[in-house]
Parts: structure tokens; sequence; C-alpha cells
């Protein structure tokens, strides 16, 4: 099964943010629970982030009042 990595870990070699690892599900259990793995989607395909808003306004600067 393929997952997308979360966060950097060592496995079997080292894994970046961002990079798909194939493992077996019962052997990754434990990476999964904590969120450092997600299953891939399906289609072999990362799902594409959301667009910002960009019509949202920024917060306004409280140190200079």
């Amino acid at each position: 099964m393929n997952y997308d990595v979360r966060r950097e870990h060592q496995g079997d070699r080292f894994y970046r943010q961002g990079e798909t690892r194939s493992a077996d599900p019962s052997m990754v259990a434990h990476l999964v629970r904590s969120g450092v793995l997600v299953e891939a989607a399906k289609g072999g395909r990362k799902a594409e982030p959301k667009p910002e808003n960009k019509a949202e306004p920024k917060p306004a600067n409280k140190a200079g009042r």
C-alpha cells in the first residue's frame, strides 16, 4: 500500500515530507496513527492542495499602534 509522508522519519531509509512510501499496512500502523503517514490518494496521484484565499484581508499589525 502507498502512503504520503507528512513528517520526516527514518524507516528502511530516510523519508522526507511529501515523498510517497510503499509499505505493509501492519508494519506502519503506528506511523499512520501518529499522523506521520497518510494513505495516498487513489489512482497514484496526490490530492491537490487547497488554493489560498487571496480575497481575505491581512491582519493588522498591532505593534505599530
